[in-house]
C-alpha cells in the first residue's frame, strides 16, 4: 500500500530528520543532484540516477549536498512483496543502488513516471501506481542483489560484527585475525579480497565514520570523540583527521566541506 509520494526539489543545505518510530518503509529515488543520507553512524552518499531504500523504525538525517530532484515514496508493502525485501533472515535493512552504467534505470524512469501519474487516482487505477512501485523497487533491489559480491565469507561477517561491537576497543590485525579463526596472513588476504581495504583501514574507516557523525551531531569535546571512537587520544585522532580529510576536526565541526565518502584510509600497512 501506498502511504504517500511525490516529486521534491531540494536546495543545497536543506536538512531533514526521521525520529524513530515511523512505521512505514520510505524510498528516495534520485533524479539529479547529490544527497547525503546517514544512518546509525554510517553515511551514504546518493548521486544521479541512484536510490536508498529504508525499513520502518530506521531513524535517519538527510542532507541535500548539491540541488536535487528527487521522487520519494512511503509505503506499507503488501505481503507477498515484503518477502521479496527482506533477507534470508527476515530482518529489513537499508539499501542502496547506484543505477549509473544499468540498462535498467530506463525501466525505472518510466515506472516512477507511471507511479507520480497515477498515485491520486481512485480504484481500480489506483492499482497501477503500486504496480509501478512495486516494479521500480523490485529493479533495484534485484540490481543490488546483482552486485553484491559472491557472498562475504562468515569468518568475515563475524570480524565485522566485531568491529561494530567493540569500535572503541584497542583492536590489532591478530586480534581480528583470532576471531576469525583464520591464520594472520589468511586472514589480511581473504579481508582485502572480500572488502576491498585491509582490516586495520577499515576498522580506522568505521571510526572516522563515528566520530565525524558525532564532530556533526554533537558538542562532545575533541578529546572525548576521540576516546569514544577508539583513538588513545585527541593528538592522534587529529592528526589521522586531518591527514584524511584535509581539516581538523574542529574545522570540520565549524564547516563541514568534504564529505566523508571522500575519506580513505591510506593502505600503510596491515
Amino acid at each position: 500500500m501506498i502511504v504517500s509520494a511525490g516529486k521534491s526539489l531540494g536546495n543545497e543545505g536543506v536538512h531533514m530528520v526521521r525520529e524513530p518510530g515511523f512505521p512505514y518503509w520510505s524510498a528516495g529515488f534520485l533524479i539529479s543532484g547529490e544527497l547525503e543520507v546517514v544512518i546509525s553512524g554510517r553515511t551514504t552518499s546518493l548521486h544521479n540516477r541512484s536510490c536508498v531504500v529504508i525499513p520502518p523504525h530506521t531513524p535517519y538525517e538527510l542532507t541535500v549536498r548539491k540541488r536535487q530532484r528527487e521522487i520519494w515514496m512511503i509505503f506499507d508493502p503488501r505481503p507477498h512483496f515484503l518477502e521479496t525485501l527482506l533477507p534470508e533472515d527476515g530482518v529489513a535493512e537499508t539499501f542502496s543502488v547506484d543505477f549509473v552504467g544499468s540498462d535498467v534505470w530506463s525501466a525505472v524512469r518510466t515506472g516512477l513516471d507511471d507511479l507520480l501519474k497515477w498515485w491520486n487516482a481512485p480504484q481500480p487505477q489506483l492499482q497501477l501506481a503500486e504496480n509501478a512501485m512495486e516494479k521500480v523497487l523490485l529493479l533495484a533491489h534485484w540490481l543490488h542483489d546483482e552486485r553484491q559480491p559472491s557472498q562475504v565469507d562468515k569468518r568475515i561477517n563475524d570480524v565485522l560484527a566485531l568491529i561494530n561491537k567493540r569500535l572503541t576497543d584497542e583492536l590489532t590485525v591478530e586480534d581480528l585475525a583470532r576471531a576469525s579463526g583464520l591464520s594472520l596472513s589468511r586472514f589480511a588476504h581473504l579481508f582485502r579480497e572480500r572488502m576491498g581495504v585491509t582490516p586495520m583501514g577499515f576498522l580506522e574507516t568505521r571510526r572516522m565514520e563515528q566520530a565525524r557523525n558525532l564532530l556533526l551531531t554533537t558538542d562532545l569535546p575533541v578529546q572525548q570523540v576521540a576516546l569514544m571512537t577508539g583513538f588513545p587520544n585527541a593528538q592522534h585522532f587529529s592528526t589521522r583527521f586531518r591527514r584524511l580529510a584535509g581539516q581538523t576536526p574542529s574545522a570540520f565541526r565549524l564547516a563541514p566541506k568534504r564529505r566523508f565518502g571522500e575519506l580513505h584510509p591510506e593502505q600503510d600497512g596491515e
